[in-house]
């Protein structure tokens, strides 16, 4: 896939952030003991990030927790950790 149309990171956070605001997480890749989250790039990414960083974001307790609940089991499992 083009990589203009992807947008990768090792941040859990940011993932988790990026998929309770319905961003599209495309695959988890394995680093050797760390995975990398790669969502479909949209125009909202870079500003949800800034956000993010700046302490800006609104976001449902619940849904936060269940996506962040969620990445780390498929995260665990792209790495081939059994945890």
């Amino acid at each position: 896939m083009n990589q203009q149309s992807e947008y990768s990171t090792r941040d859990i956070y940011i993932s988790v952030v990026l998929k309770s605001l319905n961003i599209p997480l495309l695959r988890i890749e394995s680093n050797g003991r760390q995975g990398i989250f790669v969502f479909k790039s949209t125009e909202a990414i870079e500003r949800i990030v800034s956000q993010y960083f700046n302490g800006e974001l609104k976001l449902n307790p619940r849904t936060v927790f269940d996506n962040w609940k969620a990445l780390k089991s498929q995260a665990f499992a792209a790495i081939g950790d059994t945890r």
